[in-house]
């Protein structure tokens, strides 16, 4: 197996998972990914215990990421992209093309003089990584700093004492040579912003779930974005961008259980009180029964969905709804309403499946028709949660290795 190579496109749980494995059976991986740091949308999750594990899975991450990042049989390629594949006799050829770090992180110490100086470290200029496995490196955004913008403030580079910070470098490619490859790119969350009713980028109290996780994550609690104060009274509405027609036709799976996790959570750290706005609630998970009965006797669980969201003279978010049929709507004051956002398939899925082979259902997922040693791994398949992901990756693992052992020497 270590004269072969496996090329792993995607660093989120379910590519950090997939690599780790390969590697600890002696097979070397290139992991591709195309941001700065590894995890995907899971190193982003937060824990949700209260006196109890919730069993949110979000733990199952961090481990995997942190040995992925260290793993002498993997090479990391951050952000990377692959931008064409040829068969070969022995596999296929990938060229990658790697954009700039701009930091260099062997000879970066996080001495912190560039975030102190930075005038758009609010804006995102300079990103801290999310694992304390891949601390001190850190990132430099082109999209938000200002020198890449107009090219008037270079003081970072100057303040840099180890001169680690470089604006010339420039893109480069490379070409990889392996036997096989497992795509594991993953989903990007639902952009609500289309549904002005829901009030998403008009208020700034009206956050998506995955927004709520990195503030609890990074915070520990839930506030109000408009002033930083702690949310006591708090709306969940579900199935945002999913089950619809205009918008994705299909269950995301992962909603309705994270809305209540995040409800639970909420309830018994801050003791705010949470209301949840659902059509029907689904959960795949285990002891269904249980965990709902829980969610029910802590938080109010509203078979209505909400047909707008606005902000009151006075300050805070109304919710209109109807409670009940034939009952008169209601205009119901919160401190912050939640959206939680279905799963859209990645959009570079298109270009993907044209480039490897992989087949694309009618959703816009990867499905598993293409060329032979092409695998697939997590939520490129469709919607599932982080242990889903991780079984995933497993399966495309055993896939992989079997079809290793059947080429010829």
């Amino acid at each position: 197996m270590a004269e072969k190579r496996v090329l792993v496109i995607g660093g989120g749980v379910a590519g950090a998972t997939a690599a780790l494995e390969l590697a600890e059976q002696g097979v070397p991986v290139d992991l591709v990914e195309r941001d700065d740091f590894l995890g995907g949308h899971a190193a982003w999750l937060a824990c949700k215990a209260v006196d109890q594990c919730l069993k949110c899975n979000g733990c199952l991450s961090e481990p995997r990421l942190t040995a992925t990042a260290g793993h002498p049989l993997i090479s990391l390629h951050r952000r990377a992209e692959v931008q064409s594949l040829t068969a070969t006799e022995q596999g296929y050829q990938a060229v990658v093309c790697q954009r700039p770090a701009y930091i260099d992180p062997e000879r970066c110490t996080a001495c912190g003089l560039c975030l102190e100086a930075c005038p758009a470290l609010e804006d995102g200029a300079i990103r801290l990584p999310r694992l304390a496995a891949e601390s001190p490196r850190l990132a430099i955004d082109p999209e938000q700093c200002l020198y890449f913008k107009d090219g008037r403030s270079t003081v970072c580079v100057d303040l840099c004492p180890e001169e680690a910070i470089d604006f010339r470098q420039e893109d480069r490619e490379k070409a990889l040579e392996v036997s096989a490859l497992v795509l594991a790119t993953g989903f990007t969350p639902f952009d609500p912003t289309p549904r002005e009713r829901l009030g998403y980028g008009r208020f700034p109290d009206v956050v998506t779930a995955f927004e709520l996780e990195r503030m609890l994550r990074d915070q520990g609690r839930a506030i109000r974005p408009s002033d930083g104060r702690p949310a006591n009274k708090v709306a969940f509405i579900q199935c945002v961008g999913s089950r619809e027609v205009a918008g994705n036709n299909y269950c995301s799976r992962v909603c309705c259980g994270y809305a209540l996790r995040l409800g639970r959570a909420l309830s018994g750290r801050q003791g705010c009180e949470v209301a949840v706005f659902y059509m029907d609630l689904q959960s795949f998970g285990h002891a269904v029964d249980d965990f709902l009965d829980a969610a029910a006797s802590e938080l109010r669980l509203i078979r209505s969905m909400p047909y707008d969201v606005y902000g009151h003279h006075q300050g805070g978010l109304r919710v209109d709804y109807q409670p009940g049929e034939g009952q008169a709507p209601v205009s119901e004051p919160f401190d912050l309403v939640v959206l939680s956002v279905g799963l859209s398939p990645n959009p570079a899925n298109q270009a993907l499946a044209k480039l490897t082979g992989a087949g694309l259902d009618e959703s816009g997922f990867l499905d598993g028709t293409g060329r032979d040693g092409v695998f697939l791994a997590g939520t490129a398949l469709g919607p599932m949660d982080v242990a889903e992901a991780v079984a995933s990756a497993g399966r495309a693992v055993e896939q992989t290795l079997g079809y290793l052992e059947e080429m010829q020497p």
